[in-house]
């Protein structure tokens, strides 16, 4: 399951090792074997692994650039 968090600054990226400062935004992913699993361990990552690993992508909704951790397949809403 994929939980989309706000940092509290004592958060490390599980794939670059970076610090997330607060408020970034990061990703909670359940996996296991670097698949998304839900029975896996918590693993967390920063944006930028986010979207370079397919958890996360830019979608453009009423005309904003907004950054999604949904998993692709889920329609989008107007």
């Amino acid at each position: 399951m994929r939980r989309g968090c706000v940092s509290l600054g004592e958060v490390k990226c599980d794939d670059c090792q970076r610090d997330i400062p607060y408020p970034e935004r990061y990703l909670a992913v359940d996996e296991r074997d670097g698949v998304e699993d839900e029975e896996g361990e918590i693993r967390r990552y920063c944006v930028e692994c986010c979207l370079k690993k397919g958890y996360a992508q830019y979608k453009t909704e009423k005309g904003e650039q907004i950054l999604t951790f949904l998993e692709s397949g889920i329609p989008e809403h107007d």
